[in-house]
């Protein structure tokens, strides 16, 4: 008798990393829950043609919204060996133009929201199982002009260090998956910021925007991969670190510290 593979649930499944990890998993085997609040392309990868797949449309910031997917997911007895959120919003924008509702919507979608989630998710998480929360280079060194994402992957994975620690007792392996830039065309969303007439800023802010073109980016299935292969493993690191510019910005501040690290970092960007 064939038995299909325990239930993993992916949030932020429709594109770019999370859809990559869905089709892996789905390929092997894998019982997959696609969770996304992108309708058009959840929709596109419904009709992908991958068995095993469930999707559910979700936004993780509406919280009716998440905590009607759990109490669904109570009523039916779904219970998930792994856990994998890749859900975020990006941003890039010159600190001294953010406005007040673009600094809640950021840190909101990719903190607070996200820690919500896990909490809120934990009794559905099986004893033994594995959780898996994508983080970004820019938790490692702040990317000038990505002031938000950095502090909101920065605290992420403050939150993940904790977590680890805190749902040991139940054999839970946490880990966070710490990428570079990716070819998923994420980078070039989120990049609200207007030229003021500001020289200094505008022409730094159009240089940032160009050195972190996704098209310099690793393929997906690539950070998809090792995302496949920790919840597969029984003693998982809690970091991975992915892509050649993601090491090296790592080896900077562990070899060099970080006054020299962030030193690098801006001249990189042309600071």
């Amino acid at each position: 008798m064939h038995c299909r593979k325990p239930n993993v649930l992916i949030i932020g499944a429709a594109g770019g990393i999370g859809r990559a990890t869905a089709e892996i998993l789905c390929e092997k085997g894998f019982s997959v829950i696609a969770a996304d609040k992108n309708a058009v392309k959840l929709h596109s990868l419904k009709e992908s043609g991958l068995k095993h797949l469930t999707t559910v449309e979700l936004d993780i910031s509406d919280r009716n919204g998440v905590l009607n997917m759990v109490t669904c997911f109570i009523e039916a007895g779904y219970s998930f060996k792994s856990l994998v959120v890749t859900a975020g919003i990006h941003n890039t924008h010159p600190v001294e133009y953010l406005t007040d509702n673009l600094i809640e919507t950021v840190l909101d979608a990719n903190l607070i929201s996200h820690i919500k989630l896990i909490r809120d998710l934990l009794p559905l998480i099986n004893n033994g199982g594995s959780i898996v929360g994508v983080s970004s280079i820019a938790a490692c060194v702040g990317v000038p002009m990505s002031s938000l994402y950095s502090a909101s992957k920065s605290g992420l994975e403050g939150f993940y260090e904790s977590l680890h620690a805190e749902v040991a007792y139940r054999g839970i392996n946490v880990s966070v998956i710490h990428p570079g830039n990716v070819d998923t065309g994420f980078n070039e969303t989120g990049n609200s910021y207007e030229p003021t007439g500001n020289a200094f800023v505008d022409n730094r802010y159009k240089n940032v925007v160009s050195r972190i073109d996704s098209k310099y980016g690793i393929d997906p299935r690539r950070v998809a991969g090792i995302i496949v292969k920790v919840i597969s493993m029984k003693n998982p690191r809690f970091c991975y670190v992915v892509g050649i510019n993601a090491k090296k910005a790592n080896w900077a501040k562990k070899l060099l510290g970080r006054d020299l690290a962030l030193k690098l970092m801006s001249k990189f960007f042309g600071f």
